[in-house]
């Protein structure tokens, strides 16, 4: 039934994808990952992680999804989502699990030393967003950063009802404030140690999430108040977004 929560966040949605309308940028979900992923190469992303690719997951299209920004008919930028059904199991749990399938690696091999708030209370429906990136020549706005999660997020609640939604941020962007411009309200230094390496992922690395009652908080509020939603939307040289 369609609460009202859901319409907290269905109206900040809207006023993501009127911010970004405005600035002549258009937003389109594929549950194609195959072509997701070849799209993302297209606007020059050359790395990619396991935990989204369709080499590792037999996904459906209702529990996985790419979101894309086009402008003038080209993309700009993409994210990946996909919802994990956790139940009482802790995401850390989880990832022992899936890691040593995906990298081939021993469960021995990740720590299960990890963050409280990765072993407690992550759980539920939990969605993982991923691949997070702009063409370089998208770059620049701190505001269009922030249209597009937020956005991502509200789509994410609306789509599955999420419990939790998280990522992982380097430690120099979580350093320059970009989880917090993007939303994320939890941010865990050393939520995992890894004994062995493996491409793409390290210990320096931050999980970063928000859990669904903050994200409904943010709507209502933000819904209410718009002026205070979006601010300086310029960069110094040392905060442009790279990846």
């Amino acid at each position: 039934m369609f609460g009202t929560e859901d319409f907290h966040v269905a109206r900040f949605f809207s006023l993501c994808e009127r911010g970004l309308t405005e600035r002549g940028i258009s937003v389109e979900p594929t549950t194609d990952l195959d072509s997701g992923q070849a799209r993302m190469r297209a606007m020059q992303k050359h790395g990619f992680t396991p935990m989204l690719s369709t080499e590792f997951h037999d996904l459906s299209k209702e529990e996985a999804f790419w979101l894309f920004l086009q402008k003038d008919g080209r993309d700009i930028a993409g994210v990946a989502a996909r919802l994990d059904r956790l139940g009482s199991e802790s995401l850390s749990a989880f990832w022992l699990r899936s890691y040593a399938r995906m990298y081939s690696i021993p469960m021995d091999s990740i720590s299960e030393r990890h963050a409280p708030a990765a072993v407690t209370s992550i759980r539920g429906r939990v969605a993982y967003l991923g691949e997070f990136f702009f063409h370089p020549e998208a770059r620049g706005s701190r505001n269009l950063y922030s249209l597009f999660t937020h956005l991502l997020f509200c789509y994410c609640q609306i789509h599955w009802r999420t419990d939790w939604q998280y990522a992982f941020i380097r430690k120099p962007d979580v350093e320059r404030g970009l989880a917090s411009l993007y939303g994320y309200t939890v941010q865990v230094p050393g939520a995992q140690t890894w004994l062995s390496e493996v491409p793409g992922r390290t210990s320096n690395e931050y999980l970063v999430a928000l859990p669904a009652c903050d994200l409904c908080h943010a709507a209502r509020f933000y819904t209410r108040s718009p002026e205070y939603f979006l601010g300086d939307d310029t960069l110094s040289k040392v905060e442009k977004f790279s990846t």
